[in-house]
């Protein structure tokens, strides 16, 4: 019985569909339902693709945020540092390098420090200060420099004393030039420069004056007062083989007056 009438209303159902003005409300119905399905379809895709385009911007904003970070800490550790470069003076010879302290080597050691210098050391380079003997780079550790300061004790380099040029050699530590000829004559206070004769150091660099005079059996020694005797090193001009070729100009923005040669470099 129940078929029977599911059955008449299904033939009923259909007979209505078919009147004209009914088929075709429904016609517009279904566009309607099917239009509105496929918009909230498109919606939904437009949020998605939104929400991963905003994943990705997101991302992006990350990573450039790390970045302008990091060039951030970069720029301010320059900044500071860079204060100093108010006491670092020019030095107009070509050929000098200019370099940077980064670290000790090895503390407590602080006679010895990595500076940035990447090239080949084949032979020690001559570091300058103000024009300044300062130490030199003695060989290199990946792109960093190993430089001895003029209070390390294998420091050495050539030097001349006096208007004469007496020649010696500088070791440091103790601050002492040995091998100094014994029939020449020199005096406590003499000008001590480095004579450039060992390829280190350009001729003329500044290093001390004379205090104290030992005689020896076939030398004289004589003790000195250092003008680039630091525990802070900061910049340095590293002494390239251009600069030892180039013409010996002395030409720096430097005040070498007998009155700022007694100041000591702090």
């Amino acid at each position: 019985m129940n078929k029977r009438y599911i059955f008449l209303f299904s033939v009923l159902l259909i007979l209505f569909f078919q009147i004209p003005f009914v088929k075709k409300n429904v016609i517009i119905a279904f566009n309607v339902i099917k239009e509105t399905f496929l918009n909230l379809k498109k919606n939904i895709n437009d949020e998605l693709n939104a929400i991963s385009n905003n994943k990705k911007l997101i991302k992006e904003l990350e990573e450039k945020n790390k970045k302008l970070s990091f060039e951030l800490s970069r720029l301010n550790a320059i900044f500071y540092t860079c204060k100093d470069l108010k006491k670092f003076k020019f030095i107009r010879k070509p050929g000098l390098e200019f370099t940077q302290a980064v670290s000790y080597v090895k503390l407590p050691d602080f006679t010895s420090v990595y500076v940035t210098f990447d090239k080949p050391v084949p032979h020690p380079i001559g570091l300058v200060y103000n024009n300044f003997a300062a130490g030199m780079i003695v060989k290199r550790v990946g792109n960093y420099g190993v430089a001895l300061l003029n209070s390390n004790p294998k420091t050495s380099y050539a030097v001349y004393i006096g208007k004469n040029e007496i020649p010696g050699i500088f070791y440091g530590k103790e601050n002492i030039i040995k091998y100094i000829p014994k029939f020449k004559p020199i005096k406590v206070g003499d000008l001590v420069i480095t004579s450039g004769l060992d390829n280190i150091f350009y001729k003329g660099a500044l290093v001390g004056k004379i205090t104290e005079i030992k005689e020896k059996k076939l030398y004289q020694e004589a003790k000195i007062k250092l003008f680039y005797d630091t525990l802070n090193p900061t910049y340095f001009y590293a002494v390239t083989n251009k600069a030892l070729i180039a013409p010996d100009t002395n030409a720096t923005d430097t005040d070498t007056t007998e009155e700022n040669l007694t100041k000591p470099t702090k």
